[in-house]
């Protein structure tokens, strides 16, 4: 794919100093074409993750929660055979290649867990296992890096400042690549 970061690393401080002030951290692919082209280009990973054998995708919020600015998709991931309301969350980042896998939980039509830096989901989910394996699978084959909870718990160099509701100083990794605002 060809997918080009300021560093490949996702805790190098020029590409955290992007992602901070929600700039993109990629200069080719999707994220080099603006807004529109990382929006399409990450709703074809969505769908693609929709057809899998043994995973389905009930819910994906690309609106924000309605308002403010989220710097990832939001996707909910149940199994194929099982209820709507029971799966791994997975968050797609806006502003590089990159995504976080979370333990699973429930959701509802009322109630959307935020992403959290506590239930990153690291290897596979115990009971997931097949679902996991598919989407790293898709992940790979659309040059998506799934951060593990190690990276994403690195501090944030402390001269940077996140504006985010998921999260409260001192700022990790994982706050500059998925934040939310209202």
């Amino acid at each position: 794919m060809g997918i080009r970061f300021v560093s490949t690393e996702p805790a190098d401080l020029a590409a955290l100093q992007k992602a901070v002030k929600d700039e993109p951290a990629c200069t080719a692919g999707a994220w080099g074409g603006g807004v529109a082209a990382v929006e399409g280009f990450l709703r074809r990973v969505v769908a693609d993750i929709g057809r899998l054998p043994h995973v389905r995708v009930p819910h994906a919020e690309f609106r924000n929660y309605g308002s403010g600015y989220a710097s990832y998709v939001d996707v909910f991931v149940a199994r194929r055979a099982g209820p709507d309301i029971e799966g791994l969350g997975l968050a797609l980042c806006r502003l590089a290649p990159f995504a976080a896998l979370f333990e699973p939980g429930i959701r509802s039509s009322s109630f959307r867990e935020m992403p959290q830096l506590g239930r990153v989901a690291d290897c596979d989910v115990p009971g997931w296992k097949e679902e996991c394996r598919e989407l790293r699978h898709i992940l790979d084959q659309h040059g998506i890096a799934l951060l593990d909870s190690q990276t994403l718990a690195l501090p944030l160099d402390p001269r940077l400042r996140v504006e985010t509701f998921l999260g409260d100083p001192p700022y990790r990794v994982f706050d500059a690549w998925f934040h939310w605002i209202d």
